[in-house]
């Protein structure tokens, strides 16, 4: 009897660090950016709603997001073998093929919940697990690694696009752009640390271009507010990267990407679609409190 309540105290203390593992994995903290791309990509086609095709965008772009995770450290695992080995995969908290399941049923889930959406989206969705493919698979020391991530979120502003209208427009195309600098500024930010001033300096431009673009499209208070709000958090982030005294790459690329939904807030409030304002403010401030207990990056 004794050997048994010890067996059953080792179990329910491993299956805490198990799911630990897989939260990990995933990045799950980063998650709520990708609901907040959705709803901006459904307002961009002056169709955003509560109904069931967005709920499944939503979910279906979380499988994806998540999926793609898990194939990150797939892919890096030897690299992760030297530089992290505390990493789920090769510290042996989850094993490889369980990783390459789970990533190929999440693909698998998300693309059926596509169907729905329309051919147009779920084409868009087939396009994007490549694109997230090739940047798991060829992101180091490859210098067109940033535009692949950004691709990733534009992508996401398309396959939500397209699940409700095949009339592409102008406005669409320019937050797709500044997204796509957005997310590759912020990625280029750890590889170019040490490059020259006018590499270095570079991000900057593209975080300031979603408050450029909002503010050239609306000026009501809402907008002008969340343009200050943006600002502020983006010199904040800047401040980890270019200050030495506070220096934390990592720190800053974790808080950019939580940025991702103010960058979305901005285009919602464009359209006056307050409440999926809300959902971005509160996608943004749980990225942020979640990136205390799950790492970002």
């Amino acid at each position: 009897m004794p050997s048994a309540n010890v067996n059953m105290h080792r179990s329910v203390v491993a299956t805490p660090s198990l799911f630990r593992s897989h939260l990990s994995l995933a990045r799950v903290s980063n998650t709520p950016t990708v609901v907040s791309n959705v709803l901006a990509g459904v307002v961009l086609a002056h169709a955003l709603a509560l109904d069931w095709v967005t709920v499944g965008l939503c979910v279906t772009m979380a499988l994806f997001y998540t999926a793609g995770m898990y194939l990150n450290d797939i892919l890096d695992l030897e690299i992760d073998r030297v530089q992290r080995p505390d990493r789920p995969i090769p510290s042996g908290a989850v094993s490889l093929p369980l990783a390459w399941g789970i990533t190929i049923a999440l693909f698998a889930v998300g693309l059926l919940l596509l169907i729905p959406a329309g051919w147009p989206a779920f084409a868009s969705g087939v396009v994007l697990i490549a694109c997230i493919a090739v940047y798991d698979a060829w992101h180091k020391g490859n210098p067109l690694g940033p535009l692949f991530m950004g691709g990733t979120r534009v992508l996401v502003y398309i396959t939500a696009f397209l699940a409700f209208s095949r009339e592409w427009t102008w406005e669409a195309t320019l937050w797709c752009v500044v997204m796509l600098l957005y997310v590759a500024g912020l990625t280029s930010i750890a590889k170019t640390e040490h490059g020259p001033s006018a590499t270095r300096y570079w991000p900057l431009v593209a975080l300031a271009l979603p408050v450029v673009l909002a503010l050239s499209r609306e000026q009501s208070s809402a907008v002008i507010a969340l343009s200050v709000l943006f600002i502020a958090w983006a010199v904040y982030c800047c401040s980890f990267v270019y200050m030495s005294s506070r220096r934390s790459i990592g720190g800053a690329i974790a808080r950019l990407i939580a940025g991702i939904s103010l960058v979305d807030a901005l285009v919602l409030a464009t359209h006056e679609a307050w409440w999926g304002v809300m959902v971005a403010m509160v996608a943004f401030v749980a990225t942020v409190v979640l990136q205390r207990w799950i790492r970002g990056t």
